[in-house]
């Protein structure tokens, strides 16, 4: 695949949330990766950051290891990428983060997302 994966900062991903991702609205952001295509331009942005609540957190894995969510909040990408792009990039983003983590995310069934990406790159449905 013709793509890379990098840190990027908060800022770089601002225009993309607010403009681009359905949500129209900040996350918390705990890690920003960027994808870029190879002439080094940015096509796509994912963020983790703390789930919305500690109780998630606590149901996902117990009070003792609930410091250790993340939540895959923002996943937004240019139209018309290549096939299997969108799974390149969750699944080596996530490879990015510290060793720790534990990563959860959530399909908003009101705006028709199944959650295949997620199913795609091995998450427990």
């Amino acid at each position: 695949m013709d793509y890379k994966i990098d840190t990027i900062k908060k800022y770089q991903c601002k225009d993309w949330l607010l403009n681009k991702h359905y949500a129209k609205r900040l996350c918390s952001i705990s890690y920003a990766f960027g994808l870029f295509n190879n002439n080094n331009i940015l096509v796509g942005v994912i963020t983790f950051g703390m789930p919305p609540s500690s109780t998630l957190a606590e149901s996902v894995c117990g009070k003792e290891y609930k410091k250790y969510v993340l939540e895959l909040n923002r996943l937004v990408v240019n139209e018309g990428l290549p096939k299997n792009t969108l799974s390149f990039f969750v699944s080596n983003a996530i490879k990015l983060l510290p060793n720790n983590k534990i990563v959860v995310s959530f399909a908003d069934a009101n705006m028709n997302h199944n959650g295949y990406i997620y199913q795609a790159t091995n998450f427990i449905y």
